[in-house]
């Protein structure tokens, strides 16, 4: 026994009743969501009550000033130069270590924007950002 095809009347044996439905729904979303791009005010951008800092603090205010050229725990003057090797069983694929398929090289590391210090719980100073923008 044959299964009955659904269409709408009119509409032919070419277009079913189900893809007609899907189209307007379609349709429907679209206009709904350009309704909602158009009356819906646009989210704060940077102008608009924002300042520039060199560092964000979650309490209080940063210990280091705009420009500070180093920690007070670290040494500028400590002695350079010597060798440092690092033992490591096994192989490499790249020195990317974000790649999904592979092992990336031992070592191998991405540059932060931000930075914390080590004397200071929940500050972060820029490292490759030479400004932060807040509210």
């Amino acid at each position: 026994m044959a299964q009955p095809h659904l269409t709408e009347p009119g509409s032919g044996p070419s277009q079913p009743a189900v893809t007609r439905r899907y189209q307007f729904s379609l349709a429907l979303i679209l206009a709904w969501a350009i309704w909602l791009s158009l009356t819906i005010p646009p989210v704060a951008t940077a102008a608009s009550g924002t300042h520039p800092t060199h560092a964000i603090a979650m309490h209080g205010t940063p210990k280091y000033p705009p420009g500070f050229k180093h920690f007070e725990y670290v040494n500028p003057d400590a002695p350079k130069g010597g060798t440092l090797r690092l033992a490591v069983q096994g192989t490499f694929d790249s020195f990317n270590p974000l790649i999904p398929k592979g092992n990336p090289g031992a070592g191998s590391s991405n540059e932060t924007l931000l930075t914390s210090s080590a004397d200071e719980p929940f500050t972060e100073y820029g490292l490759i950002a030479e400004s932060i923008e807040v509210p």
